[in-house]
């Protein structure tokens, strides 16, 4: 025969347990002892009846109820068997607790729940909006519960202007389901722009009104908004996933339904001024357009044409003018400038002339018969006045003139010698 570990053994009946689809998901009811809070968030307790015992463990990751685990306490849990391996033993993982005697009531919720999810009857496509401005309140709840007085407070707060439609309903006890359809159906029928459906707070039997098939199915029907106002915050009504707004109380429904007379009047202040800006804004471009026009208009005019005309006549003669008297100063400039190179030139010319007349004076002043008279020479000339250039032009015995700087002598010519010992050039080579 094979032999097994104890380890094998208990993951072995671990496995089969788990296999178990009747052990995955099971309600037990029992009586609580042992229960102790662990530090480390987890809550350990035994659920037993007269016979038996099993252990539970609550992990510190599941929500808490909302009472105190405690000895003594009877109680429904649900959750999944489970075999803790190291230990030996098997326990119950608790997803869930709730007080004994209200298991079925828990159980025929959730199916409700489950049944409308699946019709569609929670998704939001169906939900309709709450108009900002409601004034007309429709209110289905007892007259003599404080509901209708904590929705009545808040709604005359919030706008003095209000008005309330009350239809007294049953909310809790026989009838009172087809009480508050009734209600649902007449005010459905009056125009009202919302109706609040609700009651106080209570335990699960005392709302499970709200969780009715009539109701739900009213909700739904109604054309009118709905908001549902049952004053619980555990669970959640049947009534509070269909209708349209599911409030936390009461007073809570009446702050989202009723509008809020000072918000609206913040709201038409805010409009008349965004207004009035707009329309100054409007007024002041409308005024520059009108500028605009003007202004085009007047530039169109015949006035302002001919105006346009003289100011480009005034223009063509400044700058005429201003032409004229650029050509003058460059004519006067250009004037003086050649005068200047005309002055220049003929100075230069004079200059030049007088230079070469000088030259010519020296010239003719070295061929001067003074110049040469001065030197001790002598101009001859023959009595009847012709010039004696030569011997051959003078006789012996002929008397001649002899013309010095000074004066002039007359000479008798005894005798004419030729030959270079008579001439001048042999005479000034002597001296």
């Amino acid at each position: 025969m094979k032999e097994y570990s104890v380890t094998e053994i208990n993951t072995h009946i671990k496995s089969v347990i788990a296999d178990d689809f009747a052990l995955r998901n099971i309600c037990i009811k029992g009586e609580i002892s042992n229960c102790k809070y662990h530090t480390n968030g987890h809550i350990y307790f035994t659920l037993k009846d007269e016979r038996s015992a099993i252990r539970a463990v609550m992990w510190k990751s599941v929500p808490r109820p909302d009472f105190r685990l405690e000895d003594g306490l009877e109680i429904l849990v649900q959750g999944q068997v489970s075999v803790y391996e190291f230990g030996g033993y098997y326990q119950v993982n608790v997803r869930e607790v709730k007080r004994s005697g209200l298991g079925e009531l828990y159980l025929k919720l959730d199916m409700l729940k489950k049944m409308y999810s699946e019709m569609g009857y929670f998704a939001p496509q169906y939900k309709k909006k709450i108009s900002p401005f409601s004034t007309r309140i429709g209110v289905v709840t007892a007259k003599t519960g404080a509901a209708i007085r904590d929705i009545y407070h808040i709604a005359v707060d919030k706008n003095p202007y209000v008005e309330i439609v009350l239809y007294n309903a049953l909310v809790q006890g026989t009838g009172a389901a087809e009480s508050i359809v009734r209600g649902i159906e007449t005010l459905d029928k009056k125009g009202l722009d919302v109706i609040i459906i609700g009651r106080g707070g209570g335990s699960i039997e005392d709302l499970w009104a709200f969780n009715e098939e009539i109701v739900a199915e009213a909700v739904f029907a109604c054309e009118t908004p709905v908001v549902s106002a049952v004053g619980h915050e555990t669970d959640d009504t049947i009534t509070d996933l269909i209708a349209d707004v599911r409030a936390a109380t009461p007073s809570d429904a009446a702050r989202i339904a009723v509008c809020d007379i000072n918000a609206v009047f913040e709201h038409l202040l805010r409009y008349r001024t965004t207004l009035k800006t707009f329309a100054l804004k409007k007024a002041e471009d409308l005024k520059q357009k009108l500028k605009s026009y003007g202004l085009k208009l007047s530039l169109n005019s015949p006035r302002h044409r001919l105006d346009k005309k003289k100011l480009a006549l005034s223009e063509s003669r400044r700058k005429l003018d201003n032409l004229l008297r650029t050509r003058c100063e460059r004519c006067r400039f250009d004037l003086k400038s050649r005068s200047l190179r005309l002055t220049s030139v003929m100075n230069t010319v004079l200059e030049k002339e007088r230079f070469r007349l000088r030259n010519a004076v020296s010239k003719l002043e070295l061929l001067s018969p003074l110049k040469s008279l001065s030197r001790g020479y002598g101009y001859l000339e023959t009595t009847d006045g012709h010039r004696v250039s030569g011997i051959d032009d003078i006789r012996e015995d002929e008397i001649v003139k002899i013309y010095f700087t000074d004066g002039h002598v007359k000479a008798l010519i005894k005798e004419k010698i030729y030959g270079t010992e008579g001439s001048v050039g042999e005479q000034l080579q002597k001296t």
